[in-house]
């Protein structure tokens, strides 16, 4: 009997000590990936972007842009992040899309200048790409967005082209047909909002928003130097 005992009192802790592990291991992944979802705020000078007025669709976290892949994977980005010093401009966006109700199609925040580098040995079109090897992006600095809008169903609205297309119709100045007319005047919709908020627009392309302004005491951020996980391995260059 008192064998029993003994050995149904050791299985007994077995089990208690395996479960109390498993809870151990369960809170550790937890405050991870806690740490992991906060790093770009936690380490630079960035906010979030989120709430019902915005809809993340990063062109580089999927295949459909102009280099035909995906890549910001490579570098840890998959929510939409800007300075801090912008993010009382997001605030006042948020009002603004509330009042038109609508909603703003979000296609690319902060990018790391790693990104940028990535980009531009790609691509190296100087009159829709910011050279990484001089100044470098706006972006880089996570002073400047690329933003559409959509209806409150979240269905994109119309434009004369889309993002990161490189044509004359991606051009504030481009006058629509007549039976196109609303893509200008969606695009003419957007401009408004977006410099009701503070932000100021570039003549080449429709979807681009940056703070205005001297931006030049602004640094470019790297992340691989602060988080070499993140492109440790990754063909980045």
């Amino acid at each position: 009997m008192k064998k029993i005992f003994l050995i149904s009192f050791t299985v007994f802790v077995s089990i208690f000590t395996f479960l109390k592990f498993q809870m151990s291991s369960k809170a550790d992944d937890t405050t991870i990936f806690e740490v992991e979802t906060d790093f770009f705020e936690e380490k630079f000078p960035l906010k979030k972007v989120s709430g019902e007025y915005f809809i993340n669709d990063l062109s580089y976290a999927k295949d459909e842009n102009f280099l035909h892949h995906k890549f910001y994977q490579k570098f840890g980005i998959n929510d939409c992040y800007v300075h801090k010093d912008i993010y009382p401009n997001i605030l006042k966006l948020e009002q603004l899309l509330k009042e038109h109700n609508v909603k703003a199609m979000i296609f690319d925040c902060f990018r790391p200048h790693e990104a940028q580098i990535y980009m531009w040995n790609r691509n190296p079109n100087p009159y829709f790409l910011a050279n990484p090897n001089k100044k470098g992006s706006l972006h880089s600095k996570g002073l400047a967005l690329d933003i559409g809008l959509a209806d409150m169903s979240g269905k994109k609205l119309e434009f004369a082209t889309g993002m990161d297309h490189f044509v004359a119709a991606s051009a504030h100045s481009y006058k629509c047909k007549p039976e196109e007319q609303h893509k200008c005047d969606n695009r003419a919709l957007l401009k408004s909002i977006m410099e009701q908020a503070g932000f100021r627009s570039i003549k080449n392309e429709w979807w681009h928003y940056q703070k205005p302004g001297d931006l030049s005491e602004y640094p470019l951020i790297k992340i691989c130097d602060t988080k070499g996980s993140v492109c440790y391995g990754k063909n980045v260059k």
